[in-house]
């Protein structure tokens, strides 16, 4: 990624975020025609059960949120490396897992619903209609779990075309399929659960496709032909990817607890606050496509090490995202009343949204920064950091809900919800300012080449020179070559390991002052105090000839085989 602050980057910025804006989009609006065409069955139990089960699937499926975060941070990375290996073993380990991972979630459905229903506690009706739509949506699971592997795949990938179009695909499908099925042939809510399941298998197909298509053909990806390749980088990937599960986990709490407040407060405010989620749902699919782009753009400039570029990212990213909050604030201010009146003909559940409707207004700018912020995170997989800023916000929800003193019970639910949205990015902008690459300069492994023409008692004395210049550093034990430009002087080489903040170029020179304050003297044929030169850093190639020198490889593979 070049450096490109201002026009540029904006213009790139746009070019991933408004493909997956639209993506998700369909997601919501698939949301909001489920929700009309149970609002118009005449009666609060139907639109209570689709939350009821939405929230089954969610608490399922955040479990493995991994599978597309985990893997569009990895991938971005491997992308900005030039690595088409570690493209498609992040690609393959992800989708194997989500291909058991869903295979499970159909074993273990009676318990898991039975588990998770006992917790939410909704009343019979509610629960009846939950479980006819889960019991069918939850044949889909292997689909919608390697969909997520894919799609952040794609997205690390660096696109967001292709996922757009089979979200709008599929999408529409689904929403073709149920209005068909529950207003010509009367099917209810198993109409509704039939359309998603279709969709969920034919959007699992239609990527598979796009990957094999536009990737593996074409030579851009090499995905693993040995199993045991598979465990490359497999402590890596579990490593980033636990945190992102402790974080699914806490983000289930506050979501069960919502919806189990509004059980408990009776079925007509469970149904007045499953239609203002909507808003929420809505909004967060729309600043996700700048969190998207984020994950994508963050994760290439750190994948190169180019603090410049990730910094300046960082704040284009955060100035759409906030720009994006006004708006949307805006328009829930104008148009939220006739939303909601679209969302259901039930006279009660309408007055009861309508009560707590300002909430949903100030939502997207309590939330906008959590979000672009989360994105930044994932493109750096800085993922414990995310489950500490999400474990912040946690506990000041459940502080607010019970600690704030009004008598609305779903007053503070909502004060609470607000709060933990705002938490999430205030901590998160805190963090920041420690992490590497953003408030603290890239740590960039280097391996410089060290060699003298010197005896090994005058060796003795530049190791210690070396030593005393470069305390931080680690020398490896020396071998003897011939010069390899054929002059027949006997070279002492050895490889010095330091890992800095410090640019090659500001390091190169750093190492020709220790030449100098070795003796060294550039006469030809003559003697060689000590000659630095920097080949590697981190995994990029400074100096190809010394690289492919064969006293270097064999120094080189000494060390890795010494790790």
């Amino acid at each position: 990624m070049s450096s490109s602050p201002g026009p540029a980057l904006d213009r790139r910025i746009l070019r991933l975020a408004l493909p997956n804006i639209v993506s998700n989009l369909t997601v919501p609006l698939l949301g909001l025609v489920d929700m009309g065409l149970t609002g118009h069955l005449q009666e609060a139990a139907p639109i209570a059960g689709i939350s009821i089960a939405t929230t089954l699937f969610n608490l399922i499926y955040w479990v493995f949120s991994f599978l597309r975060m985990g893997t569009s941070g990895l991938t971005a990375q491997a992308y900005g490396s030039r690595s088409p290996e570690r493209m498609g073993r992040t690609l393959a380990q992800s989708f194997l897992i989500g291909l058991v991972g869903g295979l499970l979630i159909i074993l273990l459905q009676t318990p898991l619903s039975r588990m998770i229903l006992s917790v939410l506690a909704p009343e019979p009706e509610v629960e009846r209609y939950a479980l006819i739509y889960f019991a069918i949506v939850v044949m889909g699971a292997p689909a919608i779990l390697t969909t997520n592997a894919m799609n952040g795949w794609f997205i690390g990938m660096q696109n967001s075309w292709y996922p757009m179009a089979v979200s709008i695909v599929t999408n529409l499908v689904n929403i073709g399929l149920s209005a068909f099925l529950v207003l010509s042939e009367g099917r209810g809510i198993e109409g509704i659960a039939i359309g998603t399941l279709v969709a969920q298998w034919l959007g699992m197909l239609l990527l598979g496709g796009g990957v094999l298509l536009l990737y593996v053909r074409r030579g851009r990806v090499v995905l693993p032909r040995r199993l045991s390749a598979l465990g490359e980088e497999l402590g890596r990937y579990f490593s980033t990817n636990v945190h992102i599960f402790f974080r699914t986990l806490l983000m289930a709490c506050v979501s069960v607890y919502f919806v189990y407040a509004g059980t408990r407060m009776g079925t007509l405010t469970l149904a007045g606050n499953a239609l203002l989620y909507q808003f929420f749902t809505l909004f967060s699919y729309f600043i996700d496509g700048f969190a998207n782009a984020g994950e994508a753009i963050i994760g290439d400039a750190y994948g190169q090490r180019d603090r410049s570029s990730l910094r300046t990212a960082e704040r284009r990213l955060l100035g759409w995202g906030i720009g994006l909050g006004v708006v949307v604030t805006a328009i829930y201010a104008g148009a939220g009343r006739g939303l909601l009146a679209l969302l259901t003909d039930e006279a009660e559940v309408l007055q009861q949204a309508l009560r707590y409707l300002p909430y949903m207004v100030v939502l997207p700018l309590a939330g906008c920064v959590g979000f672009v912020m989360d994105g930044v995170f994932i493109g750096m997989t800085a993922t414990r950091e995310m489950m500490w800023s999400m474990m912040v916000a946690v506990i000041l929800f459940f502080a607010t809900y019970f600690g704030l003193p009004v008598a609305d019970g779903n007053a503070a639910l909502m004060s609470a919800f607000l709060i933990y949205l705002a938490a999430r990015g205030f901590v998160q902008l805190l963090i920041a300012l420690r992490l590497e690459g953003l408030g603290l300069p890239f740590t960039r492994r280097y391996i410089i080449l060290a060699g003298t023409t010197y005896d090994e008692e005058r060796a003795g004395a530049l190791r210690e020179l070396i030593h005393a210049a470069l305390p931080e550093a680690r020398l490896t034990e020396a071998m003897t070559s011939e010069d390899a430009k054929g002059s027949g002087r006997i070279y002492r080489n050895a490889l010095l390991i330091l890992d800095s903040s410090e640019e090659p170029e500001a390091l190169n020179l750093r190492m020709k002052a220790l030449e100098r304050e070795a003796g060294r003297v550039r006469t030809p044929g003559g003697e060689v105090a000590l000659d630095l030169d920097v080949v590697l850093c981190d995994d990029r190639i400074l100096r190809p000839t010394d690289y492919a020198a064969p006293y270097f490889q064999s120094l080189y593979h000494q060390l890795n085989n010494n790790k």
